[in-house]
């Protein structure tokens, strides 16, 4: 046990030394973040307004901006669940490149015990990062006075965070295991660093995309992570807008804004939502140990 946290540790201490790989794995949440003080929170926040102004209602300009802004921040903090330990994962690439992992293949140490430290310190540093970046979207809803959270929704908020860390660090250590020299890990970290907002829908909702791109997102993991994401965040400036308008004006907004998934014409509900997420990090945890003990074995024949 000492060996695995020593070796958990060490891996940690190189990526948080980095400061350059924090910052792009950072780089989604804030192009999310910047397009929406340059043009899209404008954008929703004005279309929200005159919908509601030509329904009559008045007086509810600050739960519109709250909702606008929780949305932001949702798409966020749903990408830094996912970009954060995808740079993680780059200390894996460095140690085939050094050699590393051929030294402790060929030591005394059990074969799970580098998968593991890999996979526990990627959803170590993931939870770190992610972490401060909840914490400062929290600060910026209540400063902002776009506070709108009650106390559940902050817990299950944070609960869905640790979820999807763990998730994508599973899923994301076993995609990276496959992969051999940095230049190939480049080229994946800037492909799902780019096209990840999209297909979470943390850019636009994905209500806007066609059918057959929101059936496509439905199979991965952070879409349904950043669905949830949005159902706590934004969930009591929907009841907000709700109860200043109509039950059935919020219900178009939560479909517009995808706080279910459209799975083949199907709503895939918020709990179907965590069991998918649940199931994805079960299934890639063991497909990590489960190569690297086929790789072992093929390796001593």
């Amino acid at each position: 046990m000492n060996m695995l946290l020593c070796m958990v540790s060490r891996n940690l201490k190189i990526f948080l030394k980095d400061k350059a790989n924090i910052f792009f794995s950072l780089l989604c949440p804030l192009i999310v973040l910047a397009l929406y003080v340059l043009f899209l929170g404008k954008i929703q926040v004005d279309n929200l307004n005159a919908a509601l102004a030509e329904m009559n209602v008045s007086g509810a300009e600050s739960a519109v901006q709250a909702f606008c802004d929780s949305w932001m921040l949702a798409g966020a903090l749903s990408s830094a669940c996912i970009t954060v330990p995808l740079c993680a994962c780059g200390v894996m690439v460095q140690d085939k490149k050094r050699g590393i992992v051929n030294d402790l293949a060929a030591s005394p140490v059990p074969a799970w015990l580098a998968p593991a430290s890999y996979f526990l310190s990627v959803a170590a540093a993931g939870l770190v990062i992610c972490t401060g970046v909840m914490l400062l979207a929290f600060g910026w809803l209540a400063v902002s006075g776009s506070w709108c959270l009650s106390v559940a929704d902050v817990f299950a908020a944070f609960g869905v965070m640790v979820l999807s860390v763990v998730s994508s660090s599973a899923l994301l250590v076993f995609v990276v295991g496959f992969l051999k020299s940095e230049g190939a890990f480049t080229g994946v970290n800037v492909i799902l660093g780019t096209v990840v907002g999209f297909l979470i829908g943390a850019y636009m909702p994905l209500s806007m995309f066609p059918e057959g791109i929101q059936y496509f997102t439905a199979f991965i993991p952070g879409t349904h992570s950043a669905a949830l994401m949005r159902n706590f965040i934004m969930g009591g400036a929907l009841d907000e807008i709700a109860a200043l308008s109509s039950p059935e004006f919020a219900a178009g907004l939560s479909e517009e804004f995808s706080f279910e998934l459209n799975f083949f014409g199907n709503a895939v509900p918020p709990a179907v939502m965590a069991a998918v997420v649940a199931g994805a990090a079960v299934l890639f945890s063991g497909l990590i140990f489960l190569t690297r003990a086929l790789a072992a074995r093929l390796g001593a024949k």
